[in-house]
């Protein structure tokens, strides 16, 4: 039996598309799993589901693909979304991203224009974690945002993976249509919502659009405040995570 192995427990975190603050999100979703778990430690001691004894209390996190990188770390390409999350986890960037791309494009267009071939099978490599723990697994793009070389979609690996998705949205004008879009999605590839937070990335502090969402749908929101989540935040990640 391997140490290493597909997550069996942890989240696949995705967008409805680019650029709505996924690993942001990601990095607080990390941030309130360690003070839950440690509570749960402390309360529990003889019952460390999550927790190695006398080794590292923190989750694991993977983003098996990055593209847009510009910057570099021991004369490797460093995503910053990757920075982040190996912030969050304590492992090194290499195990949360295995690859990396300078280009601002689909990871797809991005391997192919370097001559890597990087088909579902190699994503779904570079999601191995250890087993028995918790993983937040971060996609690239929106859920139907090509990854794979081998045309694998973000929804293919969400699929393979057999994690429940989290679903992060920019809270903007047209956002409800992408989220009910994205949902049917979901549940198309046969998957379970786990919830929605709503990400309101420009202070437009917009109630409105979450509780015509709540009227639509059946998973949980959180309406994640600009820049900070509020105290209600804490409690719902564990309320609403498969912890």
């Amino acid at each position: 039996m391997t140490d290493w192995a597909l997550p069996q427990k942890g989240i696949f975190v995705t967008g409805t598309d680019t650029e709505v603050g996924k690993t942001w999100v990601s990095a607080q979703l990390l941030q309130a799993l360690i003070t839950h778990k440690r509570k749960v430690k402390s309360a529990q001691s003889d019952k460390n589901v999550f927790f190695e004894k006398g080794g590292d209390p923190l989750p694991c996190a993977r983003k098996p693909v990055a593209s847009g990188a510009t910057s570099t770390f021991n004369g490797k390409l460093l995503s910053e979304d990757t920075r982040i999350l190996a912030e969050q986890t304590g492992e090194s960037s290499e195990i949360v991203t295995r690859y990396t791309f300078a280009a601002p494009v689909a990871p797809s267009l991005a391997a192919q224009n370097c001559g890597i071939d990087m088909p579902l099978e190699q994503l779904l490599c570079a999601c191995h974690a250890p087993a028995n723990r918790w993983t937040l697994v971060e996609g690239a793009g929106g859920f139907y945002s090509p990854m794979g070389s081998d045309g694998s979609l973000n929804a293919d690996l969400a699929k393979h993976l057999s994690l429940p998705v989290l679903l992060v949205v920019g809270l903007k004008l047209g956002c409800v249509n992408h989220t009910l879009l994205t949902l049917e999605a979901i549940q198309q590839h046969g998957l379970h919502c786990i919830g929605v937070i709503l990400n309101d990335l420009h202070n437009t502090q917009d109630t409105q659009t979450a509780t015509l969402l709540t009227q639509c749908i059946q998973a949980p929101i959180y309406q994640m405040p600009y820049k900070q989540p509020d105290a209600t935040w804490q409690a719902w990640v564990a309320n609403h995570l498969n912890l």
